[in-house]
């Protein structure tokens, strides 16, 4: 089916992005099925400028459009794929029809039993956050014309927002027959986790990972990785308190937010409009700290606005150290904002973790009263850095659980980690034969990330001398594999040697082989390690008791000489 588009579509503005955000804020309110349809009528009329609505449910046991809200038309039953209403539930797609009487798919019967005239109509699907129709919106002629481009993207902004609101109310009311208390924490919890990211996005050179465990049925947090026009959006939310409150108040947060990005709003406006608008819905006393940021996957940066929310941890995998970001506002909903300084930006390195990590992981206390802190977080970043970050994430929540020691958790714990790729990675065999295999691959992963190849003689020479290293002193296929990673850095390549249970070895400390020496008299050993530290511009050694792991990292750029100069 081709939808029929009129007019000339034009720029969204701030003031297009106003209305819709209040509609959103308003939709956020606890309504009955019949109450919130007809709120969905009066907000789409008020923002379209529009005569007339109708909205319909999709009944999925008899794939079946219910006609569930109009002026004057007494309930009906279409099946999908019937008519106009029926083709959009069908296909999933915006009708616009500038001229009813000449679509065939027009039923005149209703005009003619209400004595209304229907000029031109707007049909579209009403589709969740995770891909489920719900229902069939319909508008009917605009005050000043036809419906053009804008107005299709308008209304499937406020189409997904009305999705979500007849969805929460739709399981509102399929709750309501249980214990009152036991089904609104229920409720909102399904509410709260359902605005969750249904899977987490796939960005070429990332893993990307989020998490959250309420301490309650319901909690105050959220979290938010998806790909936006703008980039990756990355939301850690936390609200005061935790239960049906909060939970609804960062859910509309996260809908709001998803919503002005989707309209095509930059970072400052979305900060600034969805703070103005909590602000004016949330309950006087309460706030949201959060982290909003856009990640460039292309040039490796995040830009970010933090309303009250720290801290922000920036491990750096070259340092093996980390960098403490503070809040760039007041939390969200706290007063009105004019506008918001400039966005701070965070550059990821090859092997860079962002952690945004709420307070409920930082403020558990053990059963002595102790609390977990932001050292043990750095530590266990730093100690599973190359794990995936779903399994850090798994990581992290279990160095809380046994720090606990059974005590009880008092606040929701959400964990989002954003990681930067190494770049090309293997797992080579303790035994020297895997030499010939090494080589061919960084053959391979210099070709593959275009690092020139004057520096591959260097590396293979340090990668060969720090592998034999390890299968000698760990004895030949003992343990198990050593990985080394490569990625190509400014100006050169980055080489990263990983080996777990092995002994310390710190091939920097080593001292220098004496080869101002005659001959006979010089000690055996050394000569590789004193040539690979000539070799390289830099050799840094990490090693961790408890896990016996040793990791050495390598960089090589191309030096004067070498390019010419």
């Amino acid at each position: 089916m081709t939808t029929t588009t009129a007019g000339v579509d034009r720029q969204l503005t701030a003031r297009d992005l106003e209305p819709i955000l209040e509609v959103s804020a308003k939709l956020a309110a606890p309504f009955d099925l019949t109450t919130m349809l007809s709120e969905v009528v009066v907000a789409a009329k008020s923002v379209l400028k529009v005569d007339r609505g109708t909205v319909w449910l999709y009944d999925r046991e008899t794939d079946e459009v219910v006609l569930r809200f109009s002026e004057d038309i007494a309930n009906l039953r279409i099946p999908a794929g019937t008519g106009i209403v029926g083709t959009c539930a069908r296909n999933r797609r915006v009708i616009n029809v500038p001229d009813c009487y000449s679509d065939p798919r027009f039923d005149p019967s209703a005009d003619r039993r209400s004595g209304y005239r229907t000029r031109c109509m707007l049909t579209l699907p009403l589709i969740d956050h995770q891909d489920v129709l719900v229902g069939v919106m319909q508008v009917l002629n605009k005050a000043d014309g036809v419906f053009d481009a804008t107005d299709e993207r308008i209304a499937m902004v406020l189409a997904a927002q009305v999705a979500v609101a007849l969805q929460r109310v739709r399981m509102t009311e399929a709750v309501i027959e249980g214990e009152r208390m036991r089904e609104q924490l229920e409720l909102a919890r399904v509410v709260q986790m359902s605005s969750l990211p249904a899977g987490m996005p796939a960005v070429a050179g990332y893993d990307v990972h989020g998490a959250t465990r309420p301490a309650d049925l319901t909690g105050g947090d959220t979290f938010d990785l998806a790909l936006v026009e703008q980039g990756v959006l990355m939301v850690l939310g936390d609200a005061t308190g935790h239960g049906i409150g909060p939970a609804l108040s960062v859910t509309q947060m996260h809908a709001m937010l998803r919503m002005a990005f989707r309209m095509g709003s930059d970072l400052d406006t979305a900060f600034v409009h969805v703070n103005n608008q909590l602000a004016q819905t949330v309950p006087e006393g309460q706030f949201i700290t959060a982290f909003i940021g856009l990640l460039d996957a292309a040039e490796h940066r995040v830009r970010f606005h933090s309303g009250g929310q720290a801290p922000i941890l920036h491990y750096r995998a070259s340092e093996d150290a980390f960098e403490h970001h503070h809040p760039t506002s007041f939390p969200l909903a706290a007063l009105p904002l004019d506008k918001v300084g400039e966005a701070p930006v965070i550059h990821l390195a090859p092997g860079d973790i962002l952690a945004l990590i709420s307070d409920g992981i930082f403020e558990y206390c053990n059963v002595a009263g102790e609390e977990f802190g932001e050292a043990r977080v750095r530590e266990a970043i730093a100690a599973n850095a190359d794990m995936r970050m779903g399994d850090l994430t798994a990581r992290l929540y279990d160095a809380v659980k046994a720090f606990a020691g059974g005590a009880p958790q008092e606040d929701d714990m959400t964990v989002v980690l954003v990681k930067r790729d190494r770049g090309e990675t293997r797992s080579f065999a303790r035994t020297n034969e895997a030499i010939e295999d090494i080589v061919a691959f960084t053959e391979r992963a210099f070709a593959a990330q275009g690092i020139d190849p004057q520096l591959r003689t260097p590396v293979d020479l340090a990668l060969e001398e720090l592998f034999t290293n390890v299968v000698k002193y760990s004895g030949a296929g003992r343990g198990g594999p050593v990985r080394i990673g490569i990625a190509a850095i400014a100006g050169g390549v980055e080489a990263v040697v990983t080996a777990d249970d092995v002994g310390r070895f710190d091939p920097t400390a080593a001292p220098d082989a004496d080869i101002g020496l005659p001959l006979e008299e010089r000690r055996p050993g050394g000569l590789g390690l004193h040539l690979i530290r000539r070799l390289v511009d830099s050799l840094e050694y990490r090693y961790d008791e408890g896990s016996r792991r040793g990791w050495v990292r390598l960089r090589k750029t191309l030096s004067a000489s070498t390019k010419g100069e």
